[in-house]
């Protein structure tokens, strides 16, 4: 049988920053101990990995908070699924940019498509909240 453990929101946002934290300080060590410019597929692996779940935390808790500022009257579980989603939204935006600059295949355009095609899985998102309610 599966318990579900209930963790406060002010819990799960000091294991969250404590991990950003961790996540952005693993970063840092890939890029001055290592090389991810030699093409040496660990520190390539480590430095993606490491940044993604850098920026994806430091969205998220951006995101919370200044969904917080804005909107008081929602419930704070609320808050973090919209920013958690939109976090996951925003980081796969810089990461695969980041990906097509390493490899040059960057433009403009591509840019423009893969904006796109995440604002059209938000929208998705948003428009099948309203409508299941």
């Amino acid at each position: 049988m599966i318990e579900y453990v209930h963790m406060s929101i002010g819990r799960f946002f000091l294991i969250l920053g404590i991990g950003t934290g961790l996540c952005w300080l693993a970063w840092l060590a890939v890029l001055l101990l290592m090389n991810p410019g030699t093409d040496s597929f660990l520190a390539i692996l480590l430095f993606y990995l490491s940044f993604t779940f850098a920026i994806l935390g430091s969205f998220l808790l951006i995101g919370y908070v200044v969904r917080g500022l804005t909107n008081q009257t929602e419930m704070p579980y609320k808050h973090v699924k919209s920013a958690s989603r939109q976090a996951m939204l925003f980081t796969t935006l810089i990461v695969i940019a980041l990906v097509l600059q390493s490899k040059r295949y960057l433009t403009w355009w591509n840019l423009l498509i893969l904006i796109a095609l995440l604002s059209f899985v938000e929208l998705f998102f948003i428009s099948y909240k309203k409508y299941n309610k």
